[in-house]
């Protein structure tokens, strides 16, 4: 008589069984796999931010820096930089100018020393 009992149970613990077993699917271990995965990425990151690595940082030369000069300031160093080299050019067209006038033949003293004669100038 208690033959059918101990079935039904034995097929009530089958069934339990099965159930158990559809809830550990390919699926759901796949995406158990991504949240584990996504947690300990993000512990990482977590632990990352709270606990900087310290990186050695290149020292630099406080001789080298040069100060950051106002608008003015930057517009009157092109202004008196803008002088100099007019200054220097106008220099120079003056050694141009000395130069070229030193040098200079007039027009007569060229045919005089080439042998033309007036008259086959003007006729």
């Amino acid at each position: 008589m208690f033959n059918w009992l101990s079935e039904l149970l034995t097929i009530l613990d089958n069934h339990k069984s099965s159930k158990r077993e559809l809830n550990n699917c390919l699926t759901c271990e796949s995406l158990k796999m991504q949240l584990a995965i996504a947690n300990d990425e993000k512990s990482k990151l977590l632990d990352r931010l709270l606990n900087p690595l310290k990186q050695d940082e290149p020292k630099v030369d406080i001789g080298e820096l040069k100060p950051i000069l106002p608008r003015t300031a930057l517009a009157n160093s092109w202004r008196v930089k803008q002088q100099m080299l007019e200054a220097e050019d106008r220099e120079k067209n003056k050694i141009l100018k000395q130069n070229v006038s030193q040098s200079s033949i007039t027009v007569d003293e060229l045919e005089k020393e080439l042998g033309i004669v007036e008259k086959e100038r003007l006729g």
